[in-house]
This record gives C-alpha cells, sequence and structure tokens, in this order.
C-alpha cells in the first residue's frame, strides 16, 4: 500500500462517521508505536510530522522513507503530514520528501496574507498531487493563551477562506488549545455546526491531547474528519520514562516497552475516534 492523501482520509471519515486520528512522530518508537495501533485496529491513521521536529530533531527524509516502509505492510490507508508548516520552504521540503499531505499555519498572518500565502501552497502542492490543510482563528496554546470568542473561527469567514484558497481541509479555533489543558476545554458545537453548514471541504481539530471523550463524539458528529494528537503521547512517554527507565539494564528493551505505552495511547484515540459512528 501507498501513502493516501488527506481527501482519501476525510472520505473514509465521512462514509463511517468517524474521526481519523493524526499522530505526530517524535521518533522510531512512536513511529512504531502509530503503525502498530493502525494495525491492531485495521482503522486509518495519519502520521504527523511538524516543521518544528523536522527542522531540530530529525530528518523529513528519513522520517518519511521509514513511514512509507512500514505503509506497505499495512492493513488500513495512512497518510503522512506534514504537521503546522509554517513556512513556505518548510512545505517545499516536505513535498521534495514524498509527504501525502501538507498543512500551511498561516494562522498567526493578517487575514489577508494568510489567504495569498494559502493558495500559493495550494497550487504548488495540488501540481504534486498532495492536498492540503489551512488554518483560521487563532488555536493558542493551554495555560498560556486566554481564548475569547473574538479569536474563534468565524463560519462567514471560513467560506471566504476555503473558496479562495481551495484547501482541501480546514483547521477550526472552536475553544481547543494545544498542549495541556487546565481542565476539560468548553467547545463551541453551535459554532462548528454553523462552519460546517458553510463549507464543504474537511474539518480539523487541534489540540486534541484533553478533551473530553464525549465531546470528541458530539465534534465528529456536527462535522469534524480529523483530529490532532500529541501532547497525551508525549505525557505517557516522559512518565513512563521518568518512573520505569532506572529498572532497565537494556535500552533495547526499554524502547521496546516505551514503544507499548504510546501504542496504547493511540489505541485508546482511535478506538474513541471510531465510536462515534455507534451513537
Amino acid at each position: 500500500m501507498n501513502p493516501v492523501t488527506m481527501t482519501e482520509i476525510i472520505d473514509y471519515s465521512r462514509r463511517h462517521t468517524v474521526g481519523v486520528g493524526m499522530f505526530n512522530i517524535v521518533n522510531m518508537e512512536f513511529a512504531r508505536a502509530i503503525f502498530d495501533a493502525s494495525q491492531e485496529t485495521g482503522l486509518p491513521v495519519m502520521f504527523g510530522i511538524p516543521e518544528r521536529f523536522m527542522r531540530n530533531f530529525y530528518s523529513p527524509d528519513c522520517m518519511a522513507l521509514i513511514c512509507r516502509e512500514m505503509i506497505k505492510q499495512a492493513k488500513a490507508p495512512m497518510a503522512i503530514h506534514l504537521d503546522h508548516g509554517k513556512t513556505f520552504d518548510g512545505v517545499m521540503i516536505a513535498l521534495r520528501a514524498g509527504f501525502s499531505s501538507v498543512m500551511f499555519d498561516g494562522s498567526s498572518l493578517d487575514y489577508e496574507e494568510n489567504v495569498k500565502q494559502t493558495a500559493e501552497i495550494v497550487k504548488i502542492a495540488h501540481s504534486f498531487g498532495v492536498t492540503v490543510e489551512g488554518e483560521l482563528g487563532y488555536v493558542g496554546r493551554a495555560g498560556t493563551d486566554e481564548l475569547t470568542p473574538d479569536s474563534f473561527t468565524r463560519p462567514d469567514q471560513a467560506e471566504d477562506f476555503v473558496r479562495r484558497t481551495g484547501i482541501d481541509a480546514l483547521a477550526v479555533a472552536i475553544g481547543n488549545q494545544h498542549g495541556r489543558y487546565q481542565g476539560i476545554p468548553k467547545l463551541d458545537f453551535e459554532r462548528l455546526r454553523a462552519i460546517r453548514e458553510r463549507i464543504a471541504c474537511g474539518l480539523v481539530l487541534h489540540g486534541g491531547s484533553g478533551i473530553g471523550n464525549e465531546d470528541f463524539k458530539e465534534a465528529i458528529r456536527y462535522g469534524i474528519n480529523k483530529i490532532n494528537i500529541y501532547t497525551a503521547m508525549d505525557t505517557a512517554a516522559k512518565d513512563f520514562t521518568r518512573n520505569s527507565f532506572g529498572n532497565y539494564a537494556s535500552y533495547l528493551d526499554y524502547t521496546k516497552d516505551l514503544t507499548t505505552v504510546v501504542r496504547d495511547v493511540v489505541l485508546e484515540h482511535i478506538k474513541l475516534f471510531a465510536s462515534a459512528k455507534t451513537m
């Protein structure tokens, strides 16, 4: 099997009324954990490679190659996705490395500049057969940024943004934040409903770690197709390392069990996102 595009992931989400998780890769153990969880469930996932990871921690060509080799053995569709591409150069690096979808995050830009740069990315990426996710509104970071409705995605602006850029998926701000929440966030489902009524492309929920289970299911029923998870995996890996690393005589044994710990987090979320269809 070859990597699929985000459009194929979104189509799967719509056909089955489920959410599909995108899980960020830190290293080989995280990549194997994501793959193993998908294999165990037979459900699709997206490998996520953030621009800041590939600039600071590993080669995007090497990690994309690892993902492609895993996908050859996959039971279900899998995509290789650039998460939070902040720069034109970062997106071009991902395209050359063979990613099957990219995100260009221009949410911090002036609206017209976000439209302009995102539309240019879409034109180039589509010529490679690669799908594009854009972002509108301010998600921010939990514990750092105070959210107000003024920073949320506006339904009328979302309609204009999708029409003028041609994106395949839109990441929305509806009360979600990156990082570790202080308590369970309150998502604005009426805003999400209004956005879905105005646009036909896929919808993405960032900052998934820490959102309540029922809110996940509600978000999927209101039209969310792709959900991003990283902090929950990071937290589980750090806690396991902090509490258990000294018990291992072999580093290889430690990495094997670390992979299992991260796999369990991914598995839990895959099953949760798939359970929305039963409601």
